[in-house]
């Protein structure tokens, strides 16, 4: 057993392996609906928490996983990398830091990641609310994205997935790891153990 979380080097080094392929940071989130049944999308991973085992990503207050992760927030992300042929299963519990943090260190967090976005990361939350109907008007997402400097906009959220268990297959190896953390003593420790792919 170990504190450290044996798999984050692993992917940061698959990171590493597929940076040439830009949609390497790209993965997709499943979540459950109030009502039961399954949502997924496709996110950008922003990077780790410091050292930690937690995953960042950006959403907007107006999108439907708010209620999601308000109702169960427990979610999986599914992580494929082309250039490596690895695939990453991350599950755990997912917080998001909104503009009325409390907070002062996970609202340092939410800031941070804001000054690091690109001006088209932090012009998509100018667009209009996606819960509405799309208009004729297309002046509504051609609005100038504030600067790094500037105050995050009331709606940008950093969605941070507190990770619990991992599972990686490489295909190449034709072998898969399943990576569980379980609380002890007030730490998180974690096992791992090699799997049929």
């Amino acid at each position: 057993m170990t504190a450290a979380a044996p798999w984050r080097s692993a992917l940061l080094k698959s990171l590493e392996l597929n940076k040439e392929l830009k949609y390497s940071t790209f993965f997709q989130l499943a979540t459950v609906r109030p009502n039961g049944k399954p949502a997924n999308r496709t996110m950008v991973y922003r990077g780790f928490v410091g050292d930690s085992a937690k995953l960042t990503f950006t959403t907007d207050s107006r999108s439907s996983k708010m209620e999601e992760v308000k109702e169960n927030p427990w979610s999986e992300i599914c992580w494929y990398m082309p250039e490596s042929r690895e695939q990453y299963r991350l599950s755990g519990k997912l917080y998001i830091i909104k503009s009325d943090e409390e907070d002062e260190q996970l609202k340092k967090i939410w800031r941070d990641a804001w000054s690091e976005l690109s001006p088209g990361g932090r012009g998509w939350f100018t667009w209009p609310d996606a819960s509405q109907p799309r208009t004729d008007d297309d002046t509504e997402f051609e609005k100038e994205p504030p600067g790094q400097e500037e105050d995050p906009l009331s709606n940008y959220c950093l969605c941070v997935l507190d990770v619990y268990e991992c599972e990686l297959s490489k295909l190449r190896e034709k072998l898969r790891i399943e990576y569980h953390s379980n609380e002890e003593g007030g730490q998180r420790l974690w096992t791992e153990r090699n799997m049929n792919p």
